[in-house]
């Protein structure tokens, strides 16, 4: 007689503890490791279990109203991103480490620090207040503002948080901390002309200019006071203009932290879309600020890969991530974009010239990483989990 053959249970369920950790220790993708434990309940406890990577790649988050997708850097894959509709439809305008973003609700105001992991969020002003020459607040005197990018000096939620603000507006740098609600304080000397990236960096906000100049503000006092010390950067031989460009020609700056130094990338697009990177370092062997600082010239980036973007660029080890390739630069389309451009032409993104670039010419780019992408609210970011 024929015995009744007992119910199998799912395959997953009886793949042993060993291989599931085996699989755990190559998913070094948050992503791909949420989408592991939404297997069944066997493969949750095994996750739980595992102890996660420390260190986590930015995501390449790809904004869109209706379907918002993130690249992962680790698998290639790109996959859609669950957001509220407020979140969905808004312009980011910068990022910060543990799942931070900036957006703003409205294109120009509605700005807040959202966290897309917890849905924590921080609001943040949308007027400018401008300090006289004797430092005095005229608070019945505010500006309308749009921001461009935002840096932060520490998690966004936190007391005594600081954050710098490339903005548009009576001033084009502004300053705001924890607890401020109504405004954002701007500077009125110093301000850099033309702002390409701002960085925070050994207790100080790192402004770029076009010139390739630095201004380091630096808090001081319990309220929002700033020193500020300029470096007049030693111009490189080569070193023009932008206005005196060739035509056809364009280039635009990156501030990266890497090693504990402090880098200027630049971006060079000529003719036919050909692209080319400079990679320099910042050299105080002069002391001080004035005209004893320089660029120094870097022709290799040994172990290193960076990612670039305004306000939230990166340089990671190559040694902690199996899928970077040493000198490898992922660059986003937000050098010279025009927002009231993009307000004309129905708010509507268009990104043409992303990539990555190989700087030491030894194999090849990623295939599966975007080129372009077209959205209805924003530019696409590094979204850093």
């Amino acid at each position: 007689m024929l015995r009744a053959r007992e119910p199998c249970s799912p395959w997953s369920d009886g793949l042993p503890p060993e291989l599931l950790d085996t699989i755990l220790r190559y998913l070094t993708c948050l992503a791909d490791r949420v989408y592991f434990a939404a297997v069944c309940r066997v493969w949750r406890s095994a996750a739980q279990v595992h102890k996660a990577p420390q260190c986590h790649l930015p995501l390449l988050l790809l904004p869109s109203p209706a379907a918002p997708s993130f690249l992962s850097l680790h698998s290639g894959a790109i996959r859609r991103l669950h957001l509220s509709e407020s979140v969905r439809a808004a312009r980011l305008c910068g990022s910060h480490e543990g799942g931070w973003v900036v957006l703003a609700s409205d294109q120009w105001r509605g700005y807040a620090a959202v966290n897309l992991c917890s849905g924590a969020m921080v609001p943040l002003p949308d007027r400018l207040r401008i300090p006289s020459a004797r430092g005095r607040i005229d608070t019945t005197c505010e500006y309308h503002m749009v921001i461009r990018t935002v840096t932060f000096s520490g998690t966004p939620s936190a007391e005594g948080c600081l954050a710098a603000a490339h903005v548009s507006s009576a001033s084009n740098i502004a300053f705001w901390r924890m607890g401020m609600e109504r405004y954002w304080l701007a500077r009125r000397h110093d301000v850099v002309d033309v702002i390409q990236d701002i960085i925070y960096y050994k207790e100080g906000f790192h402004v770029l200019s076009s010139t390739e100049d630095v201004v380091v503000y630096a808090p001081k006092g319990d309220l929002l006071g700033m020193s500020h010390t300029s470096y007049l950067m030693q111009k490189r031989t080569d070193y023009k203009p932008d206005r005196l460009l060739p035509k056809g020609h364009s280039v635009s700056r990156y501030l990266v932290e890497s090693r504990g130094k402090l880098l200027m990338v630049l971006r060079l697009f000529g003719p036919k879309q050909q692209r080319h990177f400079r990679i320099f370092e910042m050299n105080l062997a002069g002391g001080g600020g004035g005209s004893g600082a320089s660029w120094v010239e870097l022709h290799a980036l040994p172990g290193r890969a960076l990612l670039l973007g305004r306000g939230c660029s990166r340089a990671f080890e190559v040694s902690q991530f199996d899928t970077l390739r040493v000198g490898s630069i992922y660059y986003l389309d937000d050098a010279s974009f025009n927002l009231s451009l993009a307000w004309s032409n129905g708010s509507r993104y268009p990104s043409t010239f992303m990539g990555v670039y190989d700087f030491h010419k030894t194999h090849n780019v990623m295939r599966h990483y975007p080129r372009e992408s077209t959205s209805e609210c924003s530019l696409p970011i590094w979204f850093i989990p």
